[in-house]
């Protein structure tokens, strides 16, 4: 079996074909390694841990948001349908599938999106965690970010910020409750269009639709709403 690959590419801006043989277990990424180490060297796109963990893979596929490492092949091969895989929506292009993201790293530093404990070993509650661990899961591949019409609309801070904040307000170890929630409200997150894309998106499954209704019932925004 073979699969079928129709790949954007940039300098100068253009859609390649390509065409490889399927083994079983292959995914998206390897398909792209296939194709930068046999057909074509220049081709350009970002992957670390090959295992769904750093986000860095992330790339459109079909128009929906993927994790390239996670993305098997088998169904394609088995269809015949091919692969149009694109880079993510919404932010600069660099490369081929590469994109600017520094932009929001620098963002996130910003907000400060990082525990300040308040006193050295302090115990959490199970049902505590349980509620915070959705938050800490988001490994920032921003394909909440991309697949959300609102980030490109307003200065929405987007749902993978609010996600994070989410856990730092209800992370009793955290010092800074009030900030996080003053920082979610300068990020309007009243402008949510509760469409759950970016939920649907969310390859770790960490909801971050759910999470943003959460934050809005919190005690400091709900005042100032």
């Amino acid at each position: 079996m073979k699969v079928k690959l129709e790949v954007k590419r940039s300098d100068p801006e253009r859609y390649e074909r390509y065409e490889l043989p399927y083994e079983e277990g292959d995914t998206l990424l390897t398909a792209l390694q296939k194709i930068k180490e046999e057909h074509d060297p220049s081709l350009s796109f970002r992957a670390f841990c090959r295992a769904g963990i750093c986000g860095t893979c992330a790339v459109k596929v079909n128009g929906f948001p993927k994790l390239a490492c996670r993305e098997q092949l088998r169904p394609y091969a088995l269809t015949g349908e091919v692969i149009k895989v694109e880079p993510l929506d919404g932010f600069p292009v660099i490369k081929d599938l590469v994109v600017e993201t520094e932009g929001m790293v620098e963002r996130a530093k910003n907000c400060e999106l990082w525990v300040k404990p308040k006193q050295k070993n302090l115990p959490i509650p199970p049902e505590v965690n349980r509620k915070i661990e959705k938050g800490a899961d988001c490994i920032l591949c921003f394909a909440c970010q991309s697949y959300c019409p609102q980030t490109r609309e307003r200065e929405y801070a987007g749902p993978l910020f609010f996600a994070k904040l989410h856990r730092f307000c209800h992370d009793p170890r955290d010092a800074d409750a009030e900030k996080r929630l003053e920082e979610a409200f300068k990020g309007e997150l009243y402008h949510c269009l509760s469409c759950d894309k970016c939920s649907s998106a969310c390859p770790k499954e960490v909801s971050p639709a759910d999470l943003i209704r959460e934050l809005m019932t919190c005690k400091g925004l709900a005042q100032k709403s």
